[in-house]
């Protein structure tokens, strides 16, 4: 299973699933093949951007005088960032812009077959390492403020890049079922009497898949995306009820050093929570279609796969704009 799919070849499924025939599902599929044409241009700028942007939010977070526990994180979230979008490019480039989509010859040779089938599973590896150092982050923050920065709780920079080290490690080990299962299938090409590669098709609804592709979409559902969403919201509701609560005792203390500090809070608090937010936007979306996708037989091909790339771009966007946030 996989975050990029090719929406328009999607159109070569049957698809079973009521509804397909309504105004509302002709909307979308006409949208999906609209936003196809715009989506590489807007993915090649999305990912240049980002990969600039958070290049340097490496840089400004790990001078001397920058070094924290909270920016020891957010240089984790950067690199994944910038190794998610580096893998995009040439996804982009090749299967959109420069082959055909009826050009199965030239655009699923084995070499690039086999960089999609890498692509997929890093994709997914990348982004479950991001949300995971998303939440690490609440978590930290919100024990932070809540123990008004009492060093005995305070976590150090060696324990985060530990934590850091920790959560990569984990993300790799954990989709190991989703590396086992993302094979690359000759077939032969009658048109032009040619062997194509193919990516074997994942049977997702549960009554169709076996055991081994269960395990893997399971834990791309709740691991990947629906679990981190859920903590990384609780924990930014917490810390923005424990900011209220500091943000009374600070009024009630009416010092100057309280009301400056404070303020200092407020704005880094505000910068986790928004980039929280992001996070929620960007992975909750395409983990609640794909728990429909295993309850609805023939739902993914026939709904899912029309708002794949605007997920896509969702999702890069979260990793290209983090940095704007980190900075405001």
């Amino acid at each position: 299973m996989n975050d990029t799919n090719q929406t328009s070849e999607a159109d070569t499924n049957e698809r079973g699933v009521a509804g397909v025939n309504s105004q509302a599902y002709v909307n979308l599929e006409a949208y999906a093949y609209w936003y196809w044409e715009v989506h590489p241009y807007l993915s090649l700028i999305v990912c240049t951007f980002g990969i600039a942007t958070n290049i340097a939010n490496i840089i400004i977070l790990t001078r001397k005088k920058m070094l924290s526990s909270i920016n020891t994180i957010l240089t984790g979230i950067a690199i994944s960032d910038i190794i998610t979008m580096v893998e995009y490019i040439p996804y982009a480039l090749h299967f959109y812009i420069l082959t055909d989509i009826g050009d199965l010859p030239k655009r699923h040779t084995l070499g690039w077959s086999t960089y999609l089938a890498v692509h997929s599973c890093l994709s997914n590896t990348t982004h479950t390492i991001s949300i995971w150092l998303g939440v690490c982050m609440a978590i930290v923050r919100y024990i932070f403020i809540r123990s008004r920065g009492n060093s005995g709780w305070n976590l150090d920079i060696n324990r985060a890049c530990i934590l850091v080290a920790v959560i990569y490690t984990v993300s790799v080990i954990v989709f190991i079922p989703n590396y086992i299962t993302t094979e690359v299938q000759p077939s032969f090409h009658a048109t032009s009497n040619t062997t194509i590669y193919r990516i074997k098709n994942l049977e997702i609804h549960m009554r169709n898949t076996s055991i081994i592709n269960a395990v893997n979409v399971w834990v791309f559902i709740t691991v990947g995306k629906i679990v981190p969403c859920c903590l990384i919201a609780i924990f930014g509701g917490l810390l923005l009820r424990t900011l209220q609560e500091s943000r009374q005792l600070a009024e009630n203390l009416k010092g100057p050093s309280s009301t400056e500090r404070m303020k200092q809070h407020e704005r880094t608090t505000s910068m986790l929570l928004a980039i929280i937010a992001m996070f929620i936007l960007a992975e909750l979306p395409s983990g609640i279609l794909a728990v429909v996708s295993v309850f609805v037989e023939d739902f993914f091909m026939s709904y899912y796969l029309l708002v794949a790339d605007t997920l896509d771009i969702v999702s890069l966007l979260n990793n290209a704009v983090n940095f704007v946030i980190s900075v405001a």
